[in-house]
């Protein structure tokens, strides 16, 4: 993926972040359209962005159970539910860029960059901290961290499921 295209997808990645948490029902319209629109210009994402989203929908669930997180809603809010259709997206559409790099390194910024999103959201309102900052952040931490892993050996499977089905149909 050329570095141009690269930035352009992680700039869309984080507008679409901004308005799911800033927008939240309000937008879900938007969301739907931008997502509408990764699908028609990468083939097949929504696939594997569906399978983690149910992935992300349930712990995120869990946590809300658990009493980590509290949103204004009696489940999870839909534009929670559209947030991690576009993650998984985003996460499909840089599939190469990410192998590129180590594991490890992915393991870090996926935890890092997980537990700040929370935190970020936090700071716009869009969920509350019912345990607190200084409890909840290390423990989203711990969980993202697990969660890309498991993220990105998930990825290596569906990836290479889909070589082989595009090489069984070249021939």
């Amino acid at each position: 993926m050329p570095f141009r295209e690269l930035l352009a997808v992680g700039t869309t990645f984080n507008l679409y972040w901004f308005i799911a948490v800033l927008g939240q029902g309000d937008w879900v319209w938007l969301l739907a359209i931008m997502l509408l629109v990764c699908w028609c210009l990468y083939r097949d994402t929504w696939r594997f962005a569906a399978m983690i989203a149910a992935f992300g929908m349930t712990l995120d669930y869990l946590l809300i159970e658990m009493g980590v997180f509290r949103f204004d809603y009696p489940f999870l809010p839909v534009w929670l539910a559209m947030l991690w259709l576009g993650f998984g997206s985003f996460v499909w559409v840089i599939r190469h860029v990410i192998a590129s790099y180590s594991p490890l390194l992915i393991i870090l910024i996926g935890g890092v960059g997980g537990a700040m999103s929370y935190l970020a959201g936090y700071r716009l309102g869009a969920v509350d901290l019912p345990l607190g900052i200084l409890t909840t952040i290390p423990v989203v931490l711990i969980i993202w961290t697990i969660f890309t892993a498991f993220i990105l050996l998930f990825l290596q499977r569906c990836d290479k499921a889909q070589r082989e089905f595009s090489q069984e149909e070249e021939v």
